[in-house]
């Protein structure tokens, strides 16, 4: 009898763990198809907004302004731009936004959830946690996501980059308590090296491409929302949340990761942008456009 309880005791055991190991085949096959479908859907929407004329953040913002601007240059077609005109007209960022009413439509859902989802609950969430036991988790998960940076500093052959990061990530992962603390940046001076792949593509000369809007995750572009699938990658928690946790449990650490890092800013780089702001969309946009190109060329 007890031979027979442990043989369909065995049997039983054989197929769930049977089952586990297709369950992870079927994520891991979901995984790739998705790395591969989502950045080919991002080249699509390319290849098809290429037909569409190229607006400035800035001709969007009044219809007023822009034909006074029309009328004073026909008015002024036999004068020469001073130098200062043309440096001024050069900084002005051209930005492909043929999707804009889609845009708009997940700009408003992602305004409704910050106001409506996020800051109550990162407001709740600060009066409970001490700001330093906050900066501490967030030391702990920039510390785990160093590959991202450290391997996009190679790419970008910043050599030096990759042994800072590399040398940050040994000192805070032992006198830092496991990366908890940030002696490397408050005793030694060490700063992090802040890269992504994204900003990798653009080193490569790849143009921004299309103005995307992303549900949560907020502003990109057709390359950046690439670079988010290949940080995806050479991030550690997406590793460690396959192998490891369930898809809620997945969520929940990328939940409270996102609301910790909210409760450090308080949500106040969100809000200094789009409450003085006529138009909070095109003031975003602009924000985001004129920070990637910065990062880009430092």
């Amino acid at each position: 009898m007890v031979l027979r309880l442990d043989g369909k005791y065995n049997t039983y055991i054989g197929k769930l763990y049977g089952r586990q190991a297709m369950r992870k085949y079927a994520y891991v096959t979901w995984f790739f198809v998705l790395t591969l479908f989502f950045p080919l859907a991002i080249l699509w929407a390319e290849s098809i907004s290429e037909r569409v004329p190229v607006v400035s953040s800035l001709e969007t913002i009044s219809d007023s302004k822009t034909s006074d601007s029309d009328i004073q240059n026909k008015n002024e077609e036999t004068e020469e731009p001073e130098p200062e005109e043309t440096e001024e007209m050069s900084e002005v960022t051209q930005v492909k936004d043929p999707l804009q009413s889609v845009n708009r439509a997940m700009f408003a859902f992602n305004d409704k959830a910050f106001h409506y989802f996020f800051k109550p609950i990162y407001t709740g969430y600060n009066s409970m946690i001490p700001v330093q036991a906050r900066v501490s988790v967030k030391n702990f998960y920039t510390n785990i996501k160093m590959p991202i940076s450290f391997f996009n500093c190679l790419f970008q052959s910043n050599f030096k980059g990759a042994g800072t990061e590399m040398l940050r990530f040994v000192v805070n992962s032992t006198i830092g308590v496991g990366g908890f603390l940030d002696p490397a940046k408050s005793r030694f001076h060490i700063n992090k090296q802040e890269r992504d792949f994204g900003q990798t593509l653009g080193k490569y000369k790849m143009e921004p491409g299309t103005y995307l809007v992303l549900p949560f995750l907020g502003p990109s572009t057709s390359r950046d929302a690439i670079g988010l699938a290949g940080d995806a990658v050479l991030n550690p928690l997406t590793w460690v949340s396959y192998f490891f946790l369930t898809p809620i449990e997945s969520l929940g650490n990328y939940t409270y990761d996102s609301v910790n890092d909210l409760s450090i800013d308080t949500g106040n780089t969100y809000e200094s942008i789009t409450k003085p702001a006529i138009d909070p969309y095109i003031a975003v946009q602009d924000a985001y456009i004129q920070n990637r190109k910065k990062k880009v060329k430092d």
